[in-house]
């Protein structure tokens, strides 16, 4: 079921049609935790939240490295 989320970014509103229920209820979670209840927010917000979600990305990338090289050793030990 497709489910529109409006988001106001600089004064204007942008409507996002997300096929996945449970991401749509992620996406208005998260967005609703970062503009802190308002309606809106502005560019530089926007922007900033953006850097840390890259950031975010970024470091859950280096743990699944550090995790699966991990297990690669774990597993070589066994063979």
């Amino acid at each position: 079921m497709e489910k529109k989320i409006t988001l106001t970014i600089a004064s204007r509103d942008f409507a996002i049609n997300v096929d996945d229920e449970g991401f749509a209820r992620i996406l208005e979670r998260d967005f609703g935790r970062f503009e802190g209840n308002r309606k809106f927010v502005d560019v530089k917000e926007l922007l900033n939240a953006y850097v840390q979600r890259c950031y975010d990305t970024y470091a859950d990338e280096l743990q699944m490295k550090a995790l699966t090289n991990d297990i690669k050793k774990a597993l070589k030990i066994r063979e």
